[in-house]
């Protein structure tokens, strides 16, 4: 009986020794068991950011566009408005009364014998000039186109009629009076060999008429009287 006991208790012993020897390796067990935990947990919270940074991003190219956009826009609009203004500078100069000249220039001379450049219209319609104009009014005889050419500098219109008697002269100015009647900075003066029985001109425009043409004449002169031409 005592064997049987002894034998017992060395099984027991065994079984116990068996147990404290599984100990250690479910401990390590464990702490793998942690560490995975800990390494997921920490592999998790790397996909949240991830999706905040590829949302931010997303943001800031949304903005971009929409930026690019209006920029496009803007531009679209300011290219629209330059070219329609451009339009209507060319549709009003086209339409503008009279033959344009290019300018000569304002230059003043010292006096009425300085030579100076031929002017490229007659009459002339720019160019150099006297310091001084004439004074502004009817004529029946001829005036310097040196002093004529500043009257049209200082915004003036000149009516040129043919050169002819006296009387016809004095005829031409009581007609041509009633045509500039109202504007201020005209003068009616006569030219011999003209081209044409009637010439209005101002700055850089010459228009000419084979009789008086009161409705056109008078188009002419609100056109251009008034508006100075001194270099600026």
């Amino acid at each position: 009986m005592a064997k049987k006991k002894a034998k017992k208790g060395a099984k027991a012993d065994k079984r116990v020794g068996a147990a404290g020897g599984d100990e250690p390796a479910a401990a390590a067990t464990a702490e793998k068991r942690a560490a995975a935990a800990n390494a997921a947990g920490s592999g998790g919270a790397k996909p949240a950011g991830g999706r905040r940074t590829s949302v931010t991003a997303q943001v800031r190219s949304s903005r971009k566009r929409r930026q690019q956009r209006v920029n496009i826009a803007v531009g679209a609009g300011l290219a629209t408005v330059i070219v329609t203004a451009i339009a209507v500078q060319v549709v009003r100069e086209v339409s503008r009364p009279g033959q344009r000249f290019p300018s000569l220039g304002n230059l003043h001379l010292a006096s009425i014998n300085t030579q100076h450049v031929p002017y490229n219209s007659d009459p002339p319609t720019s160019g150099p000039h006297m310091p001084t104009i004439a004074a502004w009014g009817s004529y029946t005889e001829p005036i310097a186109d040196e002093y004529l050419v500043h009257n049209m500098e200082d915004a003036g219109v000149v009516i040129w009629y043919e050169m002819g008697t006296p009387e016809e002269n004095a005829e031409n100015v009581a007609a041509l009076e009633q045509v500039a009647r109202g504007y201020r900075r005209v003068i009616i003066v006569p030219r011999e060999d003209l081209g044409s029985k009637y010439a209005l001109t101002a700055w850089q425009r010459l228009q000419r008429f084979d009789e008086i043409d009161e409705a056109a004449m008078r188009r002419f002169i609100e056109a251009y009287e008034g508006i100075d031409h001194h270099p600026r």
